[in-house]
Order: C-alpha cells, then structure tokens, then sequence
C-alpha cells in the first residue's frame, strides 16, 4: 500500500523533453552576458572626413534610386492615363460607327422602297402618261442578208470581204 502514497501522478517533469544537441531548436542561455566597456578612441580628421564623404555619398545613391524610382512610377502613370484615353477615343469611333452604320441601313431601306417596280411603273402611268406595251405593238425582225459595213464613200463592205483581207 505504499504505492499509493507516491507523487508519481503529478510529476510533470516526466513529459519533458529531453534536451538533443545540435538540433534545430534555439538553446536558451539563462546566463547574462557580461558586455566589454567599449573604449571609444578619438577620431582622426581623416576619419571624420571619410564618414561624411560616405554619408553624402549614401544621401547621393537615395536620391538617385529614389528619383528613379519616381521617374518609372510617372511614366507607367502616363502610359496609363494615355491607354485610357485612347480607349475612350476608340469607344467613341466605334460608337460613330454603329450609328453610321445604322443610319446607311435606313437610307438602303428606304432607297428600296422608293425605287421598287410597282412605284416605278406608278409614277410611268400617272405623271409620264406611259402605258404598257401590248403583244400587237411589238414587232420582230430577220435579217437574211448578213451583216454588213457601210463606209463613209458609201460603199458596202461585207463580213465575208473582210474575213479574207
């Protein structure tokens, strides 16, 4: 019965766990460092003067990229603002377009309804006075003789006389 009496059940170091060396997880120093006094040396004139030919130098470089930078945003801006008008020109063209479009199919329309037979053959009968053509008044023709050629002299040429020159 002297089990019973051990703490074994609230012993959570049990479920730690163990410390691998050269694993990836950070290992925690719970030491503080101790930190050097840092001995400051007086600076040379030398050394002053390459500081701040290296800070005007850095204050160049961020200018420059900085202007760069600035200059590429502007004229992707341009090219932009330029796309978009030109698109609204094209819109507008196509726009034209259509409606010229449109318009040439309503005059077509009305063309032909203006110029049909049935108006045409109206406009004969009621303004012109014209009349249709009977069968009796058509006559047709033969010509037996052949074709012929009558010159300025007056004289006949024939097909035939030509054919053999």
């Amino acid at each position: 019965m002297a089990e019973y009496n051990r703490s074994e059940a609230y012993d959570l170091s049990l479920f730690d766990m163990p410390v691998i060396k050269g694993s990836a997880a950070p290992q925690i120093d719970d030491a503080p460092k101790k930190e050097k006094p840092a001995v400051k040396r007086a600076k040379t004139a030398e050394q002053h003067r390459k500081e701040s030919v290296s800070s005007v130098l850095r204050a160049l470089k961020l200018f420059l990229v900085s202007a760069t930078l600035l200059l590429l945003f502007g004229s992707v801006l341009f090219s932009r603002i330029s796309l978009i008008e030109r698109e609204k020109d094209i819109a507008e063209i196509t726009a034209k377009i259509d409606e010229a479009e449109s318009e040439n199919t309503r005059l077509v329309m009305a063309l032909n309804s203006s110029v049909s037979i049935e108006k045409v053959d109206a406009y004969a009968v009621s303004v012109l006075g014209m009349q249709k053509l009977e069968r009796y008044q058509v006559r047709y023709f033969e010509n037996r003789d052949g074709d012929k050629v009558v010159m300025a002299g007056g004289k006949a040429v024939s097909d035939e006389v030509k054919a053999a020159d």
